[in-house]
């Protein structure tokens, strides 16, 4: 799985090309061994050998005509490619492809913007000129009639992936039974279509296919080679897949517009401005190593060439083997004949010793290797050493990953007959060690099939890119800090011995102050650098066996392990705040920031990662809140939130008998009609002191105290009583009522659902009940039974704040839901988050293919209500349509046509 560009391994099978050469004196016995040596190395690659992904040669470009130098170029790209382009943890855009582009800003003097977002937006992009430049695009003859092509930078490796468990897929054909996972939009699936699979699962990203390979939804999948090395790394599961050979190796190219030949010469001229080394540490920053060397396709194709060369010249042996036979009494001819026999054979051990990979024959009885390439004698540092020393095991380490067992499985394997592919730590004859990949086939030299043909490829700098990718899977890219990954493993093995030894561990969450004042005014770069300079302050002020990470933006998280009690937590916060005082140099500019700091102790304040960090993440805003530049433990401010907790919780026993409760209504808009058809009913509480209460500060209390009960109870009363007040007066509107948790679990609660609308008189049809996904994953008999007599009466049920808990599609089927309530998180930002709109579209489709109604929350603009409108939402509620308010407020919209002016 290379990262490396120039490691495309295409050609991986037992069938690889190679010739044959004796090395230094050591030769075959005689012609027709070097023969039959060279149609078993050659035959396979010429009849059987893989296909690769070669693009043709790019056309010469006409002259442009003279004109002005554009202000901008647009660049429109993928957001989900590693290490090209994709999204870190705070989800900002990076990659070597935006470093070369910022790169080819500074020596043109124009301006770049990227465009990353969906493979398929880009392309619409750039196909209807809102951006001028398509970025890692594979280059194929559809795609020639469009656009016009650069020269290939990169060599990207596109294989099978398959689950462990799964054995025989090796290739095209063994795909016809299964349903096969891509990415939407990927030339991977033109690829597949063409070789007529058409059994696809499609996924919009890279990442969410690796999620659902991770959850087995799907167990067969076609990725490109260095984002499938991410995306498991990051997830943790690379040793749950396999792969195959790869199915072709694809090249990246940038492209223009068809015809669009000033803009393609302007862009040409500005990268050939990038000097290689400049290049070279942008590559290396993200992979290792430079994109640049000899494309490995072209040595294929360089190879296949040769083949063709040795072929024709054992069609010319033939030839004159035969005409030896004819005229074998006329010397003369039996000297030419033997003269191209000689010739021959040096081509073919020309051809043999030519091969860049290393091979060798080996004697399948035992163990010694019989012939080696001038390739073989360099990679294992031969030297010298006679063949008859060297037996096969000497070139294997026997370390991790694989032991001398595994190999000798692998050897017993090919020698029966099953061709072995497999990557080998490997043993040179001087003791050092480094990586090969392996294939290993039977063949029959000389007439003795006890043979087997090795070819051995060095994969060292294939597997340090791997090492990289890891890496950065749980470190920052920026300051290369840990992430949260790597904090939450580190973290969970402090509290594993602090258990044991009885010692405290912190996590103390830190935030510079007013960083977003020196980002704006100094720049990003500044900013950067200000970040790498205090990560780089909070590891000096810490012990060796501390950690510091970061979470993003300017926030820090260190943990602290082995403490001996709360003061050295505090000796420890207290240096961190006093090592940030003094002033930093950065850039020609002298700034002083402070530091605010929160604190969460284990076991006193958690005893797990995620509780830990929630806990220490609001000692900080605590913290923020006291002034900046300050600390605060978990406790100090837990005391004063408990007491207002109690305070809030008596004042509610009381609020219910006075009467100082209310129930408002929010209207909810059909977006065919623009009419109000239903309301939200919500509570609000009038205290007498405080005056309105928000709900956040009460129900929480209310659903943990039990009060919620009652409460629930007089609200579902209300409701259906103003309802009916509705119906009578002529309008038809229908009630949504939020049941909690503790309501949905009592025994009693269809007596209070049939109470209410039998005191009221209101249809059941007018009535919806609202439930969160959390609650029905309790799935215990009381609440199935509640809402199976429930809907047996004819009251609605909706799924509110839906796609933020489970997403389980099993309990709809079962509970006969009727709407699908979209969360507001994703609605507030559909017009701006290209995530948000995928999942508020996903939603509304899934819910129309379950015969749902789709119901969309916090609408708060024009624009995202027509948005909603076009991606056919059936109902919006949110302040651009009313906020909650008295019930006269919803009947006077009620009573009017389209108030709202939706869709005018």
């Amino acid at each position: 799985m290379s990262l490396d560009p120039r490691a495309a391994h295409h050609g991986r099978s037992a069938g690889r090309p190679f010739g044959s050469r004796h090395l230094g004196g050591r030769c075959l016995a005689g012609g027709l061994v070097a023969l039959r040596l060279l149609a078993v190395l050659l035959l396979p690659m010429l009849v059987g050998g893989p296909a690769v992904a070669i693009n043709s040669p790019p056309r010469a470009m006409p002259a442009p005509e003279a004109g002005p130098r554009p202000a901008e170029v647009r660049v429109a790209l993928d957001d989900n490619y590693p290490p090209y382009s994709f999204r870190n943890a705070d989800g900002t855009h990076v990659g070597i492809v935006k470093d070369l582009w910022a790169l080819w800003s500074q020596k043109t003097g124009i301006a770049v913007r990227m465009m990353p977002s969906d493979w398929n937006l880009a392309r619409q992009a750039v196909d209807t000129g809102a951006a001028d430049v398509i970025e890692t695009i594979f280059r194929n003859g559809a795609r020639d009639a469009l656009y016009d092509f650069s020269t290939p930078y990169a060599r990207v490796d596109v294989p099978i992936w398959f689950s462990s468990d799964l054995s025989g897929i090796i290739g095209v054909e063994s795909l016809r039974a299964f349903t096969v996972g891509v990415k939407d939009g990927d030339f991977c699936v033109e690829w597949l279509t063409d070789q007529g699979i058409t059994a696809f699962q499609r996924y919009p990203g890279f990442e969410a296919m690796v999620d659902a390979a991770a959850r087995q939804e799907t167990r067969v999948f076609c990725m490109d080679d260095p984002s499938a090395t991410y995306y498991m790394t990051k997830r943790g599961v690379q040793g749950r897949f396999r792969y195959t050979d790869p199915l072709y190796t694809g090249e990246l190219h940038w492209a223009v517009r068809k015809g669009d030949v000033a803009l393609h010469r302007l862009i040409t001229d500005g990268f050939a401005r990038i000097a290689p080394e400049e290049r070279k540490a942008i590559e290396q920053r993200w992979i290792g190593r430079s994109l640049g060397g000899v494309s490995p396709g072209l040595i294929d194709l360089l190879l296949k060439l040769l083949a063709g060369v040795a072929v024709l010249g054992i069609g010319a042996l033939v030839w004159v083997l035969l005409l030896r036979r004819q005229v074998e009494n006329k010397t003369e001819s039996l000297r030419t004949a033997v003269a191209a026999l000689t010739a021959s054979e040096e081509r073919v051990r020309t051809i043999f010793d030519s091969v860049t990979d290393a091979i060798f024959i080996h004697d399948i009885d035992s163990g010694a290797i019989l012939e080696v390439n001038r390739r073989m004698a360099e990679m294992y540092r031969i030297g010298d050493t006679p063949l008859t020393d060297i037996h096969v095991g000497m070139l294997s380490s026997g370390v991790p990953p694989y032991t001398r067992d595994e190999a000798a499985a692998w050897i017993r394997k090919a020698s029966g007959g099953e061709p072995q592919l497999f990557e080998w730590h490997a043993r040179r004859l001087d003791g050092t060690l480094f990586w090969v990949e392996v294939s290993m086939r039977r063949a029959t030299v000389d007439g003795n099939d006890r043979r087997l043909l090795v070819v051995a490829r060095d994969i060292t700098e294939r597997k340090a890119a791997q090492e990289r990718v890891e890496y950065l899977a749980r470190h920052d890219v920026l300051t290369l800090l840990p992430n949260r990954l790597l904090l939450q493993d580190r973290t969970e093995q402090a509290l594993a011995r602090a258990e044991r030894s009885g010692r405290l561990v912190a996590l103390v969450a830190c935030g510079l102050d007013r960083f977003k004042t020196v980002n704006d005014s100094l720049g990003h770069a500044v900013g950067d650098a200000l970040l790498r300079a205090t990560a780089e302050r909070l590891k000096a002020a810490v012990r060796d066996t501390d950690t510091v990470s970061r979470s993003g933006g300017d926030e820090f998280i260190l943990l602290l392990s082995g403490l001996p009690d709360a003061d050295a937590v505090v000796e420890t916060v207290a240096s961190l705040h006093e090592t940030m005082a003094a002033p930093f140099q950065i850039d020609g500019h002298e700034l002083t920031v402070t530091l605010s700091s929160g604190v969460a102790l284990a076991p006193a304040d958690g005893k797990d990662f995620a509780t830990l960090l929630k806990n220490a993440d609001t000692a900080l805003h605590h913290a923020k809140a006291a002034g900046r530049d300050t600390h605060r433990f978990y406790a100090e401010a837990m005391n004063a939130e408990a007491v207002a907790h109690l305070s809030t919780r008596s004042g509610l026993r009381r609020a219910l008998e006075r009467g100082e409760f209310l129930v408002h209504y929010q209207p909810q808009v059909s977006l065919e009609t623009g009419a109000v058809v239903g309301a939200e009913a919500l509570l609000r509480w009038n205290h007498p002191e405080k005056g309105m209460v928000p709900p956040g500060a009460f129900i929480p209390i209310a659903e943990d105290s039990g009060l919620i009960v009652p409460i629930g109870a007089w609200v579902l009363a209300e409701a259906c009583r103003q309802a009916a007040a509705w119906h009578a007066r002529g309008l038809s509107l229908s009630v949504a009522v939020n049941l909690s948790a503790l309501q949905l679990q009592r025994s009693d609660l269809v007596r209070t659902v049939t109470g209410a609308l039998a005191d009221s008189g209101l249809d059941p049809l007018l009535l919806e009940l609202e439930l969160t996904e959390s609650m029905l994953i309790q799935n215990t008999d009381v609440v199935m039974d509640n809402l199976r007599r429930i809907k047996a009466m004819g009251v609605q049920v909706s799924i509110d704040d839906f796609g933020t808990g489970y997403s389980n599609l099993s309990y709809i089927g079962r509970l006969a839901v009727d709407k699908l309530k979209i969360d507001r998180s994703f609605v507030a930002d559909l017009t701006r988050s290209h995530d948000s709109a995928k999942i508020t579209a996903a939603v509304i489709q899934m819910a129309h293919g379950l015969n749902l109604t789709a119901v969309a929350e916090g609408v708060e603009d024009a624009e995202t209500l027509e948005a909603l409108r076009q991606l056919n939402c059936d109902i919006a509620q949110g302040y651009f349509l009313g906020r909650p308010g008295p019930a006269d407020a919803v009947e006077r919209a009620a009573r009017q046509v389209n108030p709202f002016r939706v869709g005018a």
